[in-house]
């Protein structure tokens, strides 16, 4: 029995040092993520990206994509996709007023706003670092769409899912601004 009771507290005791140790890892993984985020959000206030953005474009040249009419295959605008962000842009000779829907009502608050919110509340929960979410911003002039960039869109799914509802969003404003 001296045995089992010996082997009982040797475990207990490992078990304890365990729980110790992944304690103050989890303690460290937490500061290194605050840090992390300090830095991200230091280098953003300076250069407008994070670190990983930096070094990705320094050593990756965009990838190019044609956002295509989801009726006739028409060649609607480019997408230059770094695995940091997204940049799309009308091509010549397409005019999308930012004013037609579903453009705004649609893409931009419906979309975009909501994965942005989405990641607003991981941040919030710590399931996120900060500076790590997504962002987004639409240049227009004149009313007429210039370009959208999307940054920390973070997952293949999601950008999959803002360049299909670009091109559906798109299509429909197309359609409503043709003369009928």
């Amino acid at each position: 029995m001296a045995t089992e009771e010996r082997d009982v507290k040797k475990a207990a005791e490992l078990k304890l040092w365990i729980e110790e140790k992944i304690a103050e890892h989890l303690e460290e993984i937490d500061r290194l993520r605050e840090t992390l985020g300090y830095v991200d959000a230091t280098l953003r206030a300076s250069t407008f990206k994070t670190a990983n953005e930096l070094m990705a474009e320094s050593r990756e040249a965009p990838e190019i994509r044609e956002i295509k009419r989801d009726k006739g295959g028409q060649t609607l605008a480019t997408a230059m996709v770094t695995p940091y962000s997204v940049s799309v842009e009308p091509v010549e000779g397409v005019g999308l007023k930012t004013a037609t829907p579903p453009f705004k009502s649609f893409l931009v608050a419906k979309i975009l706003q909501g994965m942005k919110s989405k990641d607003a509340e991981l941040v919030g929960v710590g399931k996120l670092v900060k500076g790590m979410e997504l962002r987004f911003d639409v240049e227009e002039r004149n009313g007429v769409l210039g370009k959208i960039i999307v940054e920390n869109y973070r997952e293949k799914t999601r950008l999959t899912e803002i360049l299909n509802t670009i091109s559906w969003t798109f299509s429909r404003m197309l359609e409503k601004s043709a003369p009928g």
